[in-house]
């Protein structure tokens, strides 16, 4: 059966990437995690300045499912571009990579953008627009409101020509 895919004008071994925040950086899984059966996948998000994220527990069952609050905890634009993307350039050179990206207000997506287009090494962005840690409107993220999201997504596509793939919230209306 043939699964290779061709988006964004490369090619993808299958469809199946490894969603934001599940594998970190790669790092965290490329003892566990055959990576080169992926077809690429999608970083922890990052932030301008480092996080802890939220305090434990971080992880709860609910039934058939489980639910995180890890409050986006990431390293910060600086540790990922001098460590994390040379890590993966090294390790997963035929991985496709998006880098995803989070803020408290669209200035701060673009400029992680701005520092991360510096070093390249990775295939595009997902603009996580879905987390309610990252609010400017209350307790809304970003992908409820549609004018906020236009915004920022239009402000990430005047710095890069990279593939952008956008986070939604589960309950963002039609």
């Amino acid at each position: 059966m043939q699964i290779e895919q061709r988006l964004f004008g490369v090619n993808f071994r299958n469809p199946v990437l490894m969603a934001g925040g599940t594998c970190g950086f790669g790092e965290e899984l490329n003892e566990v995690i055959d990576f080169v059966n992926l077809g690429g996948m999608v970083t922890k998000s990052v932030t301008y300045e480092p996080r802890k994220g939220n305090p434990a527990p971080r992880v709860v069952e609910a039934g058939n499912a489980m639910l995180n609050s890890v409050g986006l905890a990431n390293p910060g634009v600086e540790l990922v571009c001098s460590e994390k993307i040379p890590w993966m350039q090294e390790n997963l050179p035929s991985m496709h990579v998006f880098v995803s990206v989070a803020g408290h207000v669209k200035d701060e997506y673009c400029s992680v953008v701005k520092r991360l287009e510096e070093v390249g090494g990775f295939l595009g962005y997902e603009l996580n627009l879905s987390c309610p840690n990252d609010v400017k409107l209350g307790a809304l993220p970003f992908a409820l409101d549609i004018e906020t999201l236009q915004e920022v997504v239009s402000s990430v596509r005047e710095l890069t020509e990279r593939p952008i793939l956008v986070k939604l919230a589960p309950n963002v209306p039609d």
